[in-house]
């Protein structure tokens, strides 16, 4: 099911192709089992077309990535995000398995909007909070949106630290393939909300095929760190954080993940989604 077009007044339309700047931060691990709990927002759970293995495919795990982007200039504005890609899914008629967003957050409508229609990324909304270090370490904390107001604390909480003795390098997704990554993204039909108010939750039809690239004349690594890591050696209490005590309401935002401790930080790139293909 898709949604209407969203009326002048209220969010705009930014088709395919989209050239973006941004600041990417990416925390990868592996996933050799069965999906975590949550790893698919309730709306996109609810759809047997995108998350049901029998109508979607298999996920067949392998390297998998958390990516946190600030976009400085985009066809949609500037904007916040926060991506969940688990790993390698099987899909219909394809003889090999692929990429697939299963979780996405971003800061405003307009890109929800238009990155679900464009290219089946089943994006929802969140508020982001960044802060920096004297040091140029970096805090990433990411909330329910603002439609909950209940939420006082986050539900991602991660520490980012980037390598200091090592230089800047150039870096291009467009060498992955050399190394064995297929970085294709293949999107199941995406449901739309039917409920008032949430006209940036738009629908597709169509399987939807892309190819991300992203080029960046200064990318070096980082350390990662999550919350309840740092809860665990004892530099943060979890008494007041509901999400380290546990706390399941907090917990339905976002999957579980141990991420290695190393990650990417790609700093002044430039990120181009192309016109997706249209799959079968």
């Amino acid at each position: 099911m898709s949604a209407q077009p969203p009326s002048s007044d209220a969010i705009k339309a930014a088709p395919a192709p989209w050239t973006c700047k941004c600041d990417s931060y990416w925390l990868m691990f592996i996933l050799k089992g069965p999906l975590p709990d949550h790893a698919y927002s309730p709306l996109e759970a609810s759809s047997a077309a995108f998350s049901d293995p029998k109508e979607a495919g298999a996920f067949k795990g392998s390297l998998g990535s958390v990516q946190i982007v600030r976009y400085a200039d985009t066809p949609a504005g500037s904007y916040d995000e926060m991506v969940l890609v688990p790993g390698y899914f099987a899909a219909p008629g394809q003889r090999k398995s692929h990429l697939r967003v299963t979780r996405i957050y971003v800061s405003q409508k307009e890109t929800c909007y238009n990155g679900r229609k464009n290219w089946g990324i089943p994006k929802h909304l969140a508020r982001f909070q960044f802060t920096r270090s004297p040091s140029g370490s970096l805090t990433v904390e990411v909330y329910p949106p603002d439609t909950d107001t209940t939420a006082t604390h986050p539900f991602f909480t991660a520490h980012l630290q980037p390598f200091s003795y090592l230089p800047a390098l150039p870096f291009s997704t467009s060498i992955l393939p050399y190394l064995g990554l297929d970085t294709h993204l293949i999107q199941p039909p995406l449901l739309a909300s039917e409920e008032p108010g949430e006209e940036e939750l738009a629908g597709t039809n169509q399987w939807l095929k892309t190819l991300p690239l992203l080029h960046t004349k200064s990318a070096r690594g980082m350390w990662v760190q999550l919350k309840r890591e740092q809860a665990r050696k004892g530099e943060q209490s979890s008494e007041a954080d509901p999400l380290l005590r546990g706390d399941a309401e907090l917990q339905r935002w976002w999957p579980q993940l141990e991420p290695w401790k190393i990650g990417m930080w790609l700093e002044d790139a430039t990120l181009v989604f192309k016109e997706p293909e249209v799959l079968g």
